[in-house]
């Protein structure tokens, strides 16, 4: 019988490769993000109490939908929306217009599909901006989901979406997001 000394001190590494980014590597990512944030919110509904492991589900919801904003939207276009003049995330800050914990929450209640959630809106926002959304304790709320906009009345600034168009934001709610990025 093989020690366990032996199978650590026998273990070769190995470098699995980097995988290009792309159409498809984007719709692999959806595919597993789905089928991840599926039985992970079904594991939840499932539970009879609200306990520590209904927090460790919540923190995995979190991490999954973190995960594709970071690796699909920011990977593919820094941002569904930007503060005009903010075209990278280079020394501006990829942020959630809906706090992550709020569509999160609207998830595991029903309220949104997880496509929604995976494809919640997104922007890039100078630091300045985003430090005032925090002095004025916004960076985990909003007033409104689905006038998401209002977020940022605190701000006195300009949206664009990733490919330039402006954003009014006293009549772009969610159902606009959905249809502009196509999403059901």
């Amino acid at each position: 019988m093989v020690t366990l000394r032996e199978q650590m001190e026998g273990f070769r590494d190995f470098d699995p490769g980097r995988v290009e980014r792309n159409g498809q590597s984007y719709a692999e990512t959806l595919e597993y993000s789905t089928q991840k944030l599926e039985g992970l919110v079904a594991r939840y509904r499932a539970l009879d109490q609200i306990n520590q492991t209904a927090r460790l589900l919540r923190d995995d919801i979190d991490e999954a939908l973190r995960r594709y904003h970071d690796y699909v939207i920011a990977g593919r276009i820094v941002a569904h929306y930007r503060q005009k003049g903010c075209r990278t995330k280079k020394g501006n800050v990829f942020e959630h217009v809906i706090p992550l914990r709020t569509v999160r929450n609207m998830l595991i209640q029903g309220i949104i599909t997880i496509n929604q959630a995976l494809n919640a809106p997104t922007c890039v926002i100078n630091k300045r901006n985003n430090n005032l959304l925090a002095k004025h304790k916004r960076t985990k709320h909003t007033p409104n989901a689905w006038w998401f906009w209002q977020r940022y009345d605190v701000l006195n600034i300009e949206i664009e979406t990733f490919d330039g168009v402006p954003v009014d934001m006293s009549v772009w709610d969610f159902g606009e997001h959905c249809k502009y990025f196509n999403i059901a």
